[in-house]
C-alpha cells in the first residue's frame, strides 16, 4: 500500500476506535518497541521451552491427549492427502520442496516477502496479492486429515505418517519464528496450533522425536505470539474466538509450561465474554455472516469438548451460546454445503473441512420462523424449498467488517434448485473492485436508489452510516407466509424502502416493494439468479426462467421492463462466487425506474402454471395496512 493510502486507511480505522481502544493500541505499540509485549521471549528461551514441552509430550505416552471430534475424510480426500496435496479453496495443491512454497500464492505464484512480519504490507492494495489465500495453505489443517488416516488404517499408516511428518518439518524450517507472512495474524497461528495439536494427539505413539520437537516448537512459539495479540475492542470478532480457543488448547495441553495457566485463564475469559456477545439471542451471529457463525460455533464446540475431556468445569455462557447457535444453524441448513452464505464467507474451517461437530443428523421438515434479533426469516414447506428474507442490521459495530449492504434481500430455493441467490464474497484482497461489488447493495436481491449502497463503504472491512431495519409483519399459515420489513438506508435521499413477501406453497413467490418519498432519484430492482433466463417478453414484463432440474418458472413484474444482465464489467453486475477466490458470471434480471415509483411494484415468480397479477394484489393488502 502506498504511503498516502496507508495514512488514509489508518485515519479511517482510527475514526471508529473508542478512546480506551486508542489508549490500548498505543500501549501495545509502545510495549512492542520496548520489548515488554506479553508472551515475548528470547530465542534461547523459546528453545529451552520447546525442549521442555517436547519432553512433556513424550511423557504423555499412550494416554489420550485429546478428544477425537466428529470428523471423517472422504475417499477423495484420502487419495489427495496421501499424494502430498493440500486443499486450498476447491483445488488440491502439491506441496513443493522449496521453502518458498509456504510463502507462495498457489494460484498467482506471487511470493510473499521472507522478512519480519511487522514489515510486510498485507492489507488490501498491497503489491503481492490476497493474503487470505496463502494463509489458507498454511493453516496446516490437512495434517489432521492425514492423522485421521494414520489412526484408522494400519495398512496406510506408514505412508500417512511419512507425508505428515515431512510437511510439518518442512513448514518449520521454512517459517522461523516471527519471519514471514505466516506470523502476521494471531488467528492464523491459533488455528494452526489447534490443528497441529489435534494431529499430534492422533499419532503421537508413532512419530519421531524430530516431529515431536517440531510440534513443541510450533506450540510454544504460536501460543506466546497469540497471548500478546488477542483481537479486542473494534477488532473483537471471530478472530478473538479463534485466538481464545488457541490459548485454551495451549494452556490445557501444555501443562508444565510457565505460561500455561495464564494461557488457559486468558482463553477462558475471552470465550466467556465473546461467546455470549457474538451469538445473539436468536442464535445468529452479530457479524451478520452465516459462514462466520458456523466458524465460531465449531470453535466454541471444540473448546467445550476440550474442557469436558480435561475434566474442567463447564462454562455456562459458552454452553448457552452453543445451544443457540447450533439450533439456528440446524434449522437453516443441513450442513456446511447447504448453508446460505449471507454476508462475508472466506470458506475457512475451525479444524478440518469435514468437521461435523455443530451438525445434527435429523430430517428438515416444514418450518416457518422469524428471528427478530438476527434479522432473518425462514419459510420451508419441504426438503426442496427454502425462502430466506433478510431484515438484518449491517453487522457488528463499529466497523461492520463482514456485513453486506443486503437489507430486505430475498433468497429462494424451489424443488432443490436455486432460484434467487446471494452471489457470495469473491475475495478480500487484490481485486478491490470485486470486493466493493460483492458487498454492495446492487449485488443482492434488493433495491438500489441512485445506484448507491444502503450504507457507505469506507474500506474493504469498514462501513459507516449503517441502516436501521424493522420487521413490521410476520404471519404464517399452513400453506402461505406473509413478511414485511423496512429499512432507512436511503434516508439521506429522502426514501424509505418497504418490502413485503408472500409465499404460497407450490404456487408463487410474490415480492411487494413500496417507497416512501419522491423525487428524481432512480430506483433499480435486482434479481440474482441461480438459474438461467430462457426468454424475455418485454411488452408483457415477463421472463421465462429455466431451473437446473429443467423445470421452467415465469417471472413477472407489474411495472417497468425487465432486462437481462450477465457478466457485465461496466458497470459490474451479473457475477457470483460460489467459493472464496472464484468468479463466474450469473444471470441477473434488472428492473429500473427513472424516478421513485409512486405506487408499489409487484414482482411474481410463478412456480406452477402462471396466473394473473389480479389474484396477488389482494394478498398484499396487509402490507398497506401495516404501520
Amino acid at each position: 500500500m502506498k504511503p498516502v493510502g496507508k495514512l488514509s486507511w489508518m485515519f479511517r480505522r482510527m475514526s471508529v476506535m473508542s478512546v480506551p481502544e486508542l489508549a490500548h493500541r498505543f500501549t501495545t505499540f509502545l510495549a512492542g518497541i520496548l520489548g515488554t509485549t506479553p508472551g515475548r521471549a528470547s530465542a534461547g528461551s523459546l528453545l529451552a521451552e520447546q525442549a521442555m514441552v517436547a519432553e512433556l509430550l513424550r511423557k504423555a505416552g499412550s494416554s489420550s491427549l485429546l478428544f477425537k471430534p466428529s470428523c471423517a475424510n472422504s475417499d477423495v480426500d484420502e487419495m489427495h492427502l496421501l499424494r502430498g496435496e493440500v486443499p486450498v479453496f476447491g483445488a488440491w495443491v502439491p506441496v513443493g520442496s522449496d521453502p518458498d512454497f509456504w510463502h507462495t500464492d498457489p494460484f498467482s505464484s506471487a511470493v510473499w516477502p521472507r522478512q519480519p512480519g511487522r514489515k510486510i504490507d498485507y492489507r488490501p492494495g498491497n503489491p503481492t496479492g490476497d493474503v487470505r489465500i496463502v494463509w489458507e495453505l498454511n493453516r496446516l489443517q490437512h495434517l489432521f486429515g492425514l492423522a485421521l488416516i494414520a489412526a484408522k488404517d494400519a495398512g496406510r499408516r506408514a505412508e500417512a505418517l511419512r507425508v505428515l511428518e515431512s510437511h510439518l518439518l518442512a513448514w518449520s524450517r521454512a517459517n522461523p519464528p516471527g519471519e514471514g507472512v505466516n506470523y502476521l495474524s494471531a488467528m492464523e497461528e491459533a488455528l494452526r496450533l489447534v490443528a497441529v495439536l489435534h494431529a499430534y494427539a492422533l499419532v503421537h505413539q508413532w512419530v519421531s522425536d524430530e516431529f515431536r520437537n517440531a510440534v513443541a516448537g510450533l506450540a510454544v512459539c504460536h501460543a506466546r505470539h497469540v497471548e500478546g495479540r488477542v483481537s479486542q475492542y473494534s477488532s473483537a470478532g471471530n478472530h478473538t474466538i479463534a485466538e481464545a480457543v488457541g490459548l485454551l488448547y495451549a494452556g490445557t495441553l501444555l501443562k508444565g509450561h510457565p505460561r500455561a495457566r495464564a494461557w488457559q485463564k486468558s482463553g477462558l475469559a475471552h470465550l466467556r465474554r465473546e461467546a455470549d456477545r457474538q451469538v445473539d439471542s436468536d442464535g445468529g451471529g452479530i457479524e451478520q455472516a452465516t459462514w462466520y457463525l458456523l466458524f465460531i460455533t465449531d470453535l466454541l464446540g471444540l473448546a467445550q469438548a476440550l474442557l469436558a475431556h480435561a475434566g474442567l468445569a463447564a462454562e455456562p455462557q459458552l454452553d448457552a451460546a452453543l445451544r443457540r447457535a447450533r439450533e439456528f444453524l440446524n434449522t437453516v441448513a443441513t450442513g456446511p454445503g447447504d448453508l446460505p452464505k449471507v454476508g462475508d464467507a472466506d470458506d475457512g474451517f475451525a479444524l478440518w473441512r469435514r468437521l461435523r461437530i455443530s451438525w445434527a443428523d435429523r430430517s428438515r421438515g416444514p418450518h416457518q420462523v422469524s428471528w427478530r434479533a438476527n434479522g432473518l426469516s425462514l419459510v420451508r414447506y419441504g426438503e426442496g424449498d427454502r425462502l430466506i428474507f433478510l431484515h438484518n442490521p449491517l453487522g457488528m459495530a463499529p466497523a461492520y467488517a463482514h456485513g453486506h449492504a443486503d437489507s430486505l434481500s430475498v433468497l429462494f430455493r424451489w424443488e432443490g434448485s436455486e432460484v434467487l441467490i446471494d452471489p457470495g464474497t469473491c475475495q478480500y484482497g487484490d481485486r478491490s473492485q470485486y470486493r466493493e461489488y460483492f458487498r454492495s447493495t446492487a449485488a443482492h436481491n434488493t433495491v438500489t436508489v441512485d445506484s448507491a449502497d444502503q450504507a457507505e463503504q469506507l474500506t474493504a472491512f469498514m462501513w459507516r452510516r449503517p441502516f436501521n431495519t424493522a420487521l413490521l409483519l410476520s404471519r404464517f399459515e399452513p400453506d402461505c407466509a406473509w413478511l414485511l420489513a423496512s429499512h432507512d438506508g436511503y434516508r439521506s435521499r429522502g426514501v424509505v424502502h418497504r418490502r413485503g413477501v408472500v409465499y404460497r406453497e407450490r404456487r408463487f413467490l410474490a415480492v411487494w416493494d413500496s417507497f416512501e418519498g419522491s423525487g428524481a432519484a432512480n430506483v433499480a430492482l435486482h434479481w440474482h439468479l441461480g438459474c438461467s433466463v430462457h426468454a424475455i417478453n418485454s411488452p408483457l414484463r415477463q421472463a421465462e426462467l429455466r431451473l437446473a432440474n429443467g423445470r421452467a418458472i415465469q417471472f413477472e413484474v407489474s411495472e417497468g421492463v425487465p432486462t437481462h444482465v450477465r457478466g457485465s464489467l461496466d458497470p459490474l453486475l451479473g457475477w457470483r462466487s460460489d467459493r472464496y477466490g472464484q468468479l463466474e458470471p450469473c444471470d441477473v434480471l434488472q428492473v429500473t425506474f427513472e424516478t421513485v415509483p409512486a405506487r408499489p411494484i409487484l414482482t411474481v415468480f410463478w412456480l406452477d402454471e402462471p396466473g394473473q397479477m389480479s389474484e396477488i394484489w389482494p394478498l398484499c393488502a396487509p402490507f398497506d395496512k401495516s404501520p
